[in-house]
């Protein structure tokens, strides 16, 4: 089953029935108490930060920047009003009520309609779990001093040098423990 290309309104239009705004609303409901209160509900914030994934926009400054003009992406995140649309301070603050259990439990809805409606003739499905890959931030890291590296490369930490030193650590710990113990 291809999907649409990234950033096209066919793609927002085929994935928009899958995302459960109900159990969004539910797992992230309205502020309550004093203080600002949002206009938006947890769906709507939640699709608005979804189309930062499925759109070229890759920021939300940009996104807000562009959104008045996008016809199909407030189409896809229900927003009715070209002009009174979220803000940035908005998302942020609504991303920070996402907690990783609020996630795990929205992805787990979304694979489930997505499981319910694959088609029976095709044998199996292929998922990535993310949790396992490495994140590549050695190369935009901020340091003053030096990295633990490969030879000659200060700067790019090499996979084995770390595991090596770490290993060396723990085996002079366990040294140490068992010599206090003695």
């Amino acid at each position: 089953m291809p999907l649409p290309r990234t950033g096209t309104n066919a793609l927002l239009e085929l994935l928009s029935p899958y995302i459960p705004d109900e159990a969004i609303g539910a797992a992230v409901p309205r502020h309550r108490g004093s203080g600002r209160r949002t206009e938006w509900s947890a769906g709507q914030l939640y699709r608005v930060l979804l189309l930062l994934l499925l759109t070229p926009a890759r920021s939300a400054n940009l996104l807000c920047a562009l959104l008045p003009e996008q016809r199909a992406w407030r189409r896809f995140a229900h927003l009715p009003n070209q002009r009174r649309l979220p803000n940035v301070r908005q998302l942020h603050e609504f991303r920070g009520r996402l907690t990783p259990g609020v996630l795990r439990g929205i992805n787990a809805i979304l694979l489930q309609r997505v499981l319910a409606s694959w088609p029976s003739e095709q044998a199996g499905i292929g998922l990535i779990d993310a949790t396992d890959l490495p994140a590549a931030t050695q190369d935009i890291k901020k340091v003053d001093g030096p990295v633990l590296g490969a030879a000659g490369d200060p700067r790019r930490p090499h996979e084995e040098d770390r595991a090596g030193a770490l290993f060396h650590r723990v085996q002079k710990a366990h040294a140490a423990a068992l010599a206090g113990a003695l």
